[in-house]
């Protein structure tokens, strides 16, 4: 017996006007529906993609970018070792180094800002923000 379309277990799915967010709706619309067909009925989840999208494609920075995580901002190391994994398994082809010297580096071309409850609980971080 199949489940009535409106049960709990039914993920939603938002529909944007944006073409980009509308592809990843229509992704997700899709494999609800071919979950419930008798070839993936026992799967969880399908690697589906669209044809062109980022998530099918390597990432990589036009020119070499390094990223200082300092240590006074809680997180922002975390934050920039997922960054790193998304853009490449190796951040060496990527254009991606990671810094976190407690003062800002010469080579330093970015400072990842990590916002959360704690980000500036350390006043160090107030200063090499400005």
């Amino acid at each position: 017996q199949q489940p009535a379309i409106f049960d709990e277990d039914w993920p939603l799915t938002i529909w944007y006007r944006i073409e980009e967010f509308q592809l990843v709706s229509l992704k997700i619309i899709a494999e609800a529906v071919l979950l419930c067909s008798p070839n993936y009925v026992n799967q969880t989840s399908l690697p589906l993609c669209v044809s062109g999208e980022l998530e099918s494609q390597s990432l990589a920075f036009s020119k070499p970018c390094t990223l200082w995580a300092s240590p006074a901002n809680a997180g922002s190391l975390d934050l920039a070792n997922e960054i790193a994994v998304a853009f490449a398994a190796d951040r060496e082809t990527a254009g991606l180094t990671i810094c976190t010297t407690d003062d800002r580096p010469a080579s330093a071309t970015h400072l990842l800002l990590y916002l959360n409850e704690d980000s500036f609980s350390d006043e160090r971080l107030a200063e090499q923000v400005k």
